[in-house]
Formats: C-alpha cells, structure tokens, sequence
C-alpha cells in the first residue's frame, strides 16, 4: 500500500511539474543520453571507526520527455561496495566484513537551471534516480576461533540524488541494497 501511495505522490509531482508552465521546450537534462559518469563515496561505516567505501561507473543510453517538457533519462549503471570493521572486545578479535556489487537499470529524472520553469527552480541541478539489477554479496564475520563466510546472488536497488555545482561534477548521496546488506555513502560524480 506504501508503494502505491510513493507512486501517487510521484504522478502528482511529475504531472504538475509537466503542466506547471510552458517552457518553450523540454528541459534539459542533467544525465543526457550519451554522458558516463564515475561515482566514488565514502559510506556511514566511517562514522564509527569501519572502512565503508563504494564507486561505480554508469552510461545513459535513452531519453523520453514526458509530456513533451520534464526529461526522463534512463542508463545502465554497476556499483560495487566494501564495508570492513573490526574490533578488540574483551580479548576477542570481532570481524565483520562484506563485498558487494552488481548491475543496474537505472532512471534519472533531473534537470538544469536555465531550463527549468520559475516554479521549480528549487529542483533546478538535482538528478534523482533509482535503479534496479541483480547483485552479489560476499560477507564475513566472526570472532577470534569462529569465523563463518557466505556468498549471496539476488537482486539489489540503488537511490539517491545528486547536486550538480558545475555541468559535469555533483555532490552525491546514495543508498543501496545489495541483497543481505543495505549502504548508504556520501560521494562525488564526475560526469564525462
């Protein structure tokens, strides 16, 4: 029900955004058909003391202008994470460590100031997206005498958003799930 409600909402969003006010044009977008760009974040684990680290590559191939005004882009993207973390407690060595990556199918809905009509200027050089593929987890844990290992194939998504301050580098702050373990990372794009 939850879903069906976040999707009403973004409907309600988009289809005002497309009637708001005539652009004389669509706007343009901020991950064109034909940009790659390179991501490379520093995740929450470093808050507490663990190694949290994420990059990745991603191609935009299409683009749709819905109603004829808001950019819709849509690429391909693959991300691969690493969170390490250990710990001296009491004499035991606690380990704690995953790697985790995959492919994905992802949709950007962003556009560029100039392009943007008055009332949405707000939005103006943020680039929201989502994406959907399949993954793999490789995790560790234990403790000194006990360690035990997995390896996990599934389906992993990936959301965030990024603040463009030039044409071609953004600020980024993501989120993923890779199948067993969630992450999320502060980062920067560089768009080529």
């Amino acid at each position: 029900m939850r879903r069906y409600g976040v999707f009403l909402v973004v409907l309600c969003l988009v289809g005002g955004m497309v009637f708001a006010q005539d652009t004389g044009g669509p706007m343009e977008a901020l991950m064109a058909p034909g940009d790659f760009g390179i991501y490379a974040g520093v995740g929450w684990g470093f808050f507490w003391g663990a190694v949290d680290v994420s990059g990745g590559v991603e191609m935009i191939f299409h683009q749709i202008d819905l109603g004829e005004k808001v950019p819709l882009t849509f690429g391909g993207a693959a991300r691969i994470s690493y969170y390490g973390w250990t710990d001296d407690y009491w004499g035991d060595d606690y380990h704690y460590a995953y790697l985790g990556g995959g492919v994905f199918a992802t949709a950007h809905l962003g556009f560029t100031e100039e392009s943007a009509p008055e009332n949405l200027k707000f939005l103006a050089n943020t680039d929201w997206y989502v994406g959907l593929g399949p993954q793999f987890a490789s995790y560790s844990w234990g403790w000194t005498g006990d360690r035990e290992t997995e390896f996990r194939i599934g389906l992993g998504t990936l959301g965030g958003v990024s603040y463009f301050l030039t044409p071609n580098f953004a600020i980024n702050v993501e989120g993923g799930y890779y199948g067993w373990y969630g992450s999320g990372l502060i980062g920067v794009l560089i768009k080529f």
